[in-house]
């Protein structure tokens, strides 16, 4: 059984991400161990939850269910190397700041620490708002993916690079408060 079956859903790129959580609510009400549901039945469902919140995830199952196999791993779309290359030098900027505000011992040296954090902490919001648009439009471009008017496997790539880029950068965030 697929995701897609797991939940009730038609098989299929273009759904919106509250339809999924409406199928889990109702299938889960009724699969619930405290409800008299099965646990097995419950954590397959669960798990279909996120795999199919994940549009990576969600054309990696979609193309599973008609078949097709298809590595994550490849090039990546030319333009998302810049990102990538923003992200990197984000991250190195934003550890070099946070070792910097835990040795300061002085209150200017906290000071000028903090005000490094804060532009570091804007940065990673900036990119993280990037990221997102990235992820947001090849998202947008599923109904062309599911008429075989965009490559499936390249957009599915793109879309694995691009949320582990978006988790790094939330991992950094966190970091920086």
């Amino acid at each position: 059984m697929n995701a897609f079956e797991s939940l009730g859903l038609p098989v299929g790129l273009v759904i919106s991400d509250e339809e999924i959580r409406e199928a889990f609510r109702k299938r889960a009400a009724v699969a619930h161990p405290d409800s008299g549901g099965d646990e097995v039945e419950f954590s397959t469902m669960q798990a279909a939850r996120e795999v199919l919140l994940s549009p990576a995830g969600r054309v990696k199952e979609w193309l599973a269910a008609q078949g097709l196999e298809v590595d994550a791993r490849g090039q990546i779309e030319a333009g998302l190397m810049d990102l990538f290359q923003k992200v990197a030098e984000c991250g190195s900027a934003a550890e070099a700041a946070i070792k910097e505000g835990q040795v300061a011992q002085s209150a200017l040296a906290k000071a000028m620490a903090e005000v490094k954090l804060m532009s570091q902490r804007e940065r990673v919001e900036e990119l993280i708002a990037q990221v997102e648009g990235e992820i947001t439009s090849r998202v947008s471009a599923f109904p062309e993916v599911e008429t075989g008017g965009k490559d499936a496997a390249k957009v599915m790539r793109d879309l694995v690079f691009l949320e582990k880029w978006r988790g790094t950068l939330k991992g950094i965030y966190g970091r920086l408060m």
